[in-house]
C-alpha cells in the first residue's frame, strides 16, 4: 500500500495522500532528524477514547516533495517498551528450546552464535529502544495545518476497525462461492449490512447515545420474534425485553414492539 510505485499511482491521478512513513527504512538523514527528541518543539493535544488529554509532540521535515511529521508521545513510548519486554520475555523462554528458533530468533532479539546457540542480540534491541514513542506520517497536501493532518491520521483506527468487522463478524471471507456474480454479490450484502451498522450507530450518537457496534450487535441478536399458534390463530411472540432496548428504538424513531401480536399486524412495525 505505501509504496514508491502505489504513491506515484495515487499522486499521477491527482489525489492527495496522508499516509504512515516507514520511519525505520527512512535514510539515514532524515531518520536521525526524526528520532532526535531535541527536534520536537511543537505540541498537538488530543482526548482519547477514555476521555484523557494526550500529549503528542511533533517535527517536521521535507522527503522526496512530500511533508513528513514526526510525532512523538509519552503513552506510546510506555507502550512501546512494554511490547518489547514481552519479547524479551519469550526470547528467554524460547532459549530453553533453540529447535523453535529458526524462523523465530530476530522476531524476539536473538541471534544465532554457532550451530543452535542463540543469544540476545543487545546491539538491536538498543536500535529498538530508539524508537519508542516515534511515529512518521507522511502527506503530500500543502493545504492542511500539521494538526490537521495529525487529526486526520488519528482516524485510522475506524478504518482498521471496518475491515476487522468485514472479514470477522460480516463473514467477508473466507468465500465460498465460484461464479463472479455471486462473489458481488456475497460483498454487496456486506457492504449493505455494514451500511446500516454504520447508520445506526452514527444516528445514536447524534442523540446522545454513545454504544460500541459489538454490544449493538449483541442487543439485535437478542431481539427476536417467535411465530406460534395460539387459540387457532398464528400470533407473533416477542422475547424477553433487553437493557437499553426501549431506549434504542425510542433514539431510532421505532416503535416499540408489543410482547403479543397477530402475525398480520407485522407489516405495522417493518
Amino acid at each position: 500500500m505505501l509504496s514508491t510505485d502505489n504513491l506515484k499511482i495515487v499522486v499521477d491521478n491527482g489525489y492527495e495522500f496522508i499516509v504512515g512513513e516507514r520511519l525505520r527504512t527512512l535514510p539515514k538523514h532524515v531518520k536521525s532528524y526524526l528520532i532526535d527528541i531535541n527536534n520536537y518543539h511543537k505540541e498537538w493535544r488530543y482526548i482519547d477514547s477514555l476521555g484523557k488529554e494526550v500529549l503528542v509532540q511533533f517535527c517536521t521535515t521535507k522527503y522526496k516533495g512530500r511533508i513528513v511529521i514526526g510525532t512523538y508521545s509519552q503513552k506510546r513510548a510506555r507502550k512501546d517498551c512494554y511490547k518489547r519486554k514481552e519479547k524479551l520475555i519469550t526470547a528467554q523462554k524460547l532459549l530453553t528450546q533453540p529447535a523453535l528458533l529458526a524462523k523465530k530468533a530476530s522476531r524476539y532479539f536473538l541471534k544465532k552464535e554457532e550451530k543452535e546457540k542463540y543469544v540476545l542480540d543487545v546491539e538491536k534491541i538498543k536500535r529498538d529502544e530508539q524508537y519508542d514513542g516515534f511515529l512518521a506520517i507522511a502527506t503530500n497536501n500543502k493545504e492542511l495545518s500539521i494538526a490537521e493532518v495529525l487529526d486526520q491520521y488519528k482516524q485510522l483506527y475506524r478504518i482498521e476497525h471496518t475491515f476487522r468487522t468485514f472479514k470477522s463478524h460480516l463473514e467477508t471471507r473466507p468465500m465460498f462461492h465460484w461464479s463472479n456474480k455471486r462473489i458481488e454479490g456475497h460483498i454487496c450484502l456486506c457492504y449493505i449490512a455494514f451500511t446500516l451498522l454504520n447508520h445506526t450507530l452514527l444516528k445514536l450518537e447524534s442523540t446522545g447515545v454513545k454504544t460500541t457496534e459489538n454490544k449493538l450487535r449483541k442487543l439485535l441478536d437478542k431481539m427476536q420474534v417467535s411465530l406460534i399458534e395460539h387459540d387457532a390463530k398464528e400470533v407473533l411472540l416477542r422475547s424477553a425485553q433487553q437493557p437499553d432496548e426501549q431506549l434504542i428504538q425510542q433514539k431510532l424513531g421505532l416503535k416499540p414492539l408489543p410482547n403479543i401480536m397477530p402475525k398480520e399486524a407485522k407489516s405495522q412495525y417493518i
